[in-house]
């Protein structure tokens, strides 16, 4: 277990590093603009194509990164209708299949996806970038969630099992 946390602890550093770098250089991008713009008249023509590659990035990484601190949107109203704790794990345990599942479609969808993309060639409009850049965040953010939605699901299965109150996870 212990090299699960090591490599659960290398891939926490890796998307903190990706959000810190990708978010600054959205906001540099976005700043210089401004300034090329209103003290000198100069248009950084396709500044939004090199944003919109960074933006995929800091995305869909906050994204993986909400989906393992559980901070991701979340509608659990349950336990405004009842306080019965068997019920309310029961709703998780479901919830947690369902959210399984559906991370799995779309881990396949986007591994189809990028494939497809890689085959087309295809090529961002303004700077011929390969479009794989901005969608390749997509398929590993959804693998990642994948990941996280099956340890979700297991401690969901763990409660049920052992008769317990589902605990936020604190890290």
């Amino acid at each position: 277990m212990s090299t699960l946390k090591k490599l659960d602890g290398i891939l926490e550093k890796c998307e903190n590093g990706i959000v810190i770098v990708t978010g600054i250089v959205v906001c540099l991008i976005i700043f210089g603009n401004a300034i090329l713009r209103y003290l000198f008249k100069l248009d950084f023509y396709g500044n939004e194509e090199i944003i919109l590659f960074f933006a995929f990035w800091l995305y869909f990484t906050g994204s993986s990164i909400a989906a393992k601190k559980r901070t991701h949107i979340n509608a659990d109203m349950v336990s405004m209708f009842t306080k019965n704790i068997k019920i309310i794990n029961s709703f998780h345990l479901i919830r947690d299949v369902i959210n399984m599942l559906m991370t799995i479609i779309a881990s396949v969808w986007s591994c189809q996806y990028v494939m497809w993309s890689a085959s087309m060639g295809a090529k961002s409009p303004v700077f011929k970038l390969p479009m794989l850049i901005s969608q390749i965040p997509i398929m590993l953010s959804f693998f990642i969630w994948t990941c996280y939605a099956v340890r979700d699901l297991y401690k969901s299965i763990g409660v049920i099992r052992n008769g317990a109150a589902l605990e936020k996870e604190e890290d």
